[in-house]
């Protein structure tokens, strides 16, 4: 009998501890649910907003492409003190890194999803951070460039800047932007330096579908295996 009451003890605790494991899986999961919806709505925001650098690149080599008499001096500056700007993904991992530092993947019963998130975190970790780093190294050689060829203090009124009041373009002399001093060697650097940002730009944006696909994906297992909506 007493062999019988530990026994039965043993089994009573042991499915305690997997009630227990249970509910905590399954809130880790959705906060991995509520992490991977604010991934895939960064990738979209963020694809877009590097589809519209790359039509201000574009629109700044057209213009570099003109002859001198001919090109639209106050397009090229708006559009050169927009690559100013700068967008990082920014990666919401607090659930992955619950997972990986408090050794909780063992938690995660299934398969499919610990394999999906695994190959997930590093893809962003290694893919996606390298694109970075290369998207801003040249993004720091393009803006050292526009140093030499524009003058940045009209850059603020020329993107409608609240501290401007929105006529003071039109009182800005045509002559300020003339650039016939500019070095042609700087000039064609420039437009070199825009054409290698493009195809970084071009990269990291088919990356970042690849990401949200998978995000997605992971998404729907999550939405099978916890029935999370």
């Amino acid at each position: 009998m007493l062999f019988l009451a530990v026994f039965c003890g043993f089994l009573a605790e042991n499915q305690r501890e997997h009630f227990v494991e249970h509910q905590r899986e399954k809130k880790l999961m959705e906060s991995l649910y509520e992490d991977l919806k604010k991934d895939t709505a960064d990738f979209i925001n963020d694809r877009t907003w590097w589809n519209n650098a790359i039509t201000r690149i574009d629109i700044i080599r057209m213009e570099i492409e003109r002859p001198g008499s001919e090109r639209n001096l106050l397009l090229l500056y708006r559009k050169a003190g927009g690559m100013r700007s700068y967008n990082s993904f920014q990666y919401h991992d607090r659930t992955i890194q619950q997972l990986k530092n408090g050794g909780n993947f063992r938690l995660v019963r299934n398969k499919a999803i610990a394999d999906s998130l695994i190959d997930y975190d590093v893809y962003i970790l290694t893919a996606l951070k390298d694109i970075e780093a290369q998207s801003n190294a040249i993004y720091l050689q393009v803006n050292f460039m526009q140093d030499k060829i524009f003058n940045s203090k009209y850059f603020p009124a020329l993107s409608n800047h609240p501290g401007f009041l929105l006529d003071s373009v039109f009182k800005i002399e045509p002559v300020v932007f003339d650039l016939a001093m500019v070095q042609k060697t700087d000039l064609m650097q420039y437009y070199n330096h825009l054409e290698f940002y493009r195809r970084i730009s071009s990269y990291r944006i088919g990356a970042m579908k690849f990401f949200c696909g998978r995000a997605m994906m992971l998404i729907e297992l999550l939405e099978k295996e916890y029935h999370l909506k």
